[in-house]
C-alpha cells in the first residue's frame, strides 16, 4: 500500500480526500482572480469532478495529489495548495504527472518547491522507472521554475504547452 501522507521540515502532506471541496474551490477561485484579466469563479460541480479523480488515484492504491499544509499553526492548520505526482501516459509512457497549485499569498516562499521536491523522493521510491513530467502553458515561469529548481528540464513543447521532464533514476 501507498504511503497516504509525508511531512517536510515545514509541511504537511496528506492524501487528497473529498472533503477537501471547499479548500480546492477556494485555491482555485483564489487564483482565477489572480488572472489578467481574472477569470469567474470555479464552478463546485466541476471543481468536485476534479477532486473525485485526484482520490480515486488514492482509491486505485497509488500515489496521488496531496494537500498541502503547514507543520505549524502558521495556516490555522488549513490547506494551502494541493500537488503531488499521480501515474498518468505520456507520448506512450507510464510516467508521473507532477502538479503544484499554492495559494497566491503564499507564492514565493518555496511551498510549491518544497512539495515538488517530495513528490519527486515519492515518485521515485514508487517507481523509478518512470519519468516525472510537468506540461504548463508556455508563460508560466513559476511553474517552470519549480520544475527546474526539482531537476526537470525543458523538452520540446507539445501541441502548445510548455514541457519539462525528469528521466528515471
Amino acid at each position: 500500500m501507498t504511503p497516504t501522507g509525508r511531512t517536510t521540515s515545514r509541511l504537511r502532506l496528506r492524501r487528497v480526500v473529498a472533503d477537501d471541496l471547499a479548500a480546492f474551490v477556494a485555491l482555485e477561485a483564489a487564483l482565477r482572480a489572480r488572472e489578467t484579466p481574472p477569470r469567474d469563479p470555479p464552478d463546485p460541480a466541476e471543481s468536485a469532478r476534479y477532486l473525485t479523480a485526484f482520490t480515486s488515484v488514492w482509491d486505485r492504491g497509488e500515489l496521488g495529489y496531496w494537500a498541502i499544509g503547514f507543520r505549524d499553526a502558521r495556516s490555522g492548520g488549513g490547506v494551502v495548495g494541493f500537488g503531488g505526482v499521480q501515474p498518468k501516459s505520456w507520448r506512450g509512457l507510464r510516467c508521473w504527472n507532477l502538479y503544484y497549485r499554492v495559494h497566491p499569498d503564499l507564492w514565493g516562499l518555496g511551498v510549491a518547491t518544497e512539495t515538488a521536491r517530495e513528490a519527486v523522493a515519492a515518485a521515485r521510491e514508487a517507481h523509478p522507472s518512470w519519468p516525472v513530467v510537468v506540461e504548463t502553458r508556455p508563460g508560466n515561469a513559476a511553474a517552470v521554475a519549480v520544475a527546474e529548481r526539482v531537476g526537470l528540464t525543458p523538452r520540446e513543447p507539445d501541441g502548445g504547452w510548455a514541457v519539462l521532464v525528469l528521466d528515471p533514476a
